[in-house]
């Protein structure tokens, strides 16, 4: 066997390990305890001004997303501070953009309140968030931006293999549709 035979069959068993894994996943049911490292929110924040208030919508806690961009000099509104459900309540504070990680299994419903909203927004999701009808539909109405992410994100310390790659959604952000940024996993 020469070289690029053993390499062709490496490439075979490393796509079907990575299928396997996909599978099983998706066996598992929804996994939305996806928490944000904060090598994932650093890309962005070069996008967002200043002077705008953020509401971290998904953030009951101490979110990386609300750490970095506190640390950053941003002001930044969880979602614990009302103990508000995004999808079902109105806020009642004011802020300008909305940036999350959502959870996965409702990025329908995530995409259409934040359109309904009519604030900017950034949401970290699987790139596959491109494929489908219903947000095909909420795209071509609205629009859509995405900062694409050049590594995947880590999101579970014990998993090694990634098998999807997550970016940036955004509506009213980023100046163009498509922008790729670089990942420093530190």
């Amino acid at each position: 066997m020469d070289d690029l035979e053993k390499e062709e069959k490496k490439t075979l068993i490393e796509r079907s390990y990575m299928k396997q894994a996909m599978i099983n996943y998706i066996k598992q049911g929804p996994n939305d305890e996806l928490y944000t490292p904060r090598y994932a929110v650093l890309p962005l924040i070069k996008y967002i001004p200043k002077d705008k208030i953020i509401w971290e919508c998904t953030d009951f806690g101490e979110g990386e997303i609300t750490k970095t961009f506190n640390e950053f000099g941003y002001n930044v509104v969880a979602s614990y501070k009302d103990n508000l459900d995004f999808l079902n309540d109105k806020p009642k504070f004011q802020f300008d953009i909305i940036v999350t990680n959502p959870p996965y299994s409702k990025k329908n419903e995530f995409l259409q309140r934040a359109y309904e909203l009519g604030k900017p927004f950034a949401f970290l999701l699987p790139l596959t968030t491109l494929e489908g009808r219903f947000r095909g539909r909420l795209f071509r109405k609205y629009g859509v931006e995405v900062l694409i992410l050049d590594k995947r994100i880590n999101f579970l310390k014990q998993k090694k293999n990634i098998w999807f790659n997550t970016s940036w959604f955004c509506w009213k952000l980023l100046p163009k549709q498509l922008i790729f940024e670089e990942v420093e996993v530190r």
